[in-house]
């Protein structure tokens, strides 16, 4: 009896693994289709993936700066191999919340600035442009982004 017990404990335990990052996987997956977002696929991962950073499942839209936009990193940001150091995750989680919007956006409704971030402020474009869309296999999307947010 106890061990089809600690079985079934087991077993509820990975599902319970497998819930929590799941929405970030279809998003990941996402990404990675696409080389020109390495840079933030490997933010994300380094963070703990979406969900783990904004503690609920998703779906998420996702503004993707390119790597050319992360390559303009800089002042109290650092680097993306700065970021990506376990003594900054703080701050690296504060960057993604800027970028990460919970549900699944339009891009007219970004454009017209009546969308909060997972920070909880309004997200603002700045000079940046919403190209490339791209749905994932969680129910959201992702929105390349030719610059940083906010430049």
């Amino acid at each position: 009896m106890k061990v089809i017990t600690r079985f079934a404990i087991l077993i509820m335990c990975i599902a319970t693994i497998n819930v929590s990052c799941s929405s970030s996987a279809g998003l990941l997956s996402t990404l990675a289709s696409n080389p020109n977002l390495s840079g933030i696929s490997s933010l994300i991962k380094s963070a703990g993936g979406i969900s783990s950073i904004l503690g609920k499942k998703g779906p998420y839209t996702l503004l993707a700066p390119t790597n050319d936009a992360l390559s303009q990193l800089g002042g109290n940001m650092g680097s993306v191999q700065d970021l990506m150091k376990p003594e900054n995750k703080s701050q690296l989680t504060n960057m993604l919340q800027q970028y990460v919007v919970p549900g699944n956006v339009s891009a007219d409704d970004i454009k017209a600035g009546n969308v909060k971030n997972a920070a909880g402020t309004p997200l603002n474009l700045g000079t940046a442009a919403l190209g490339e869309s791209m749905k994932s296999s969680d129910g959201g999307v992702v929105y390349v982004i030719n610059k940083l947010l906010g430049q």
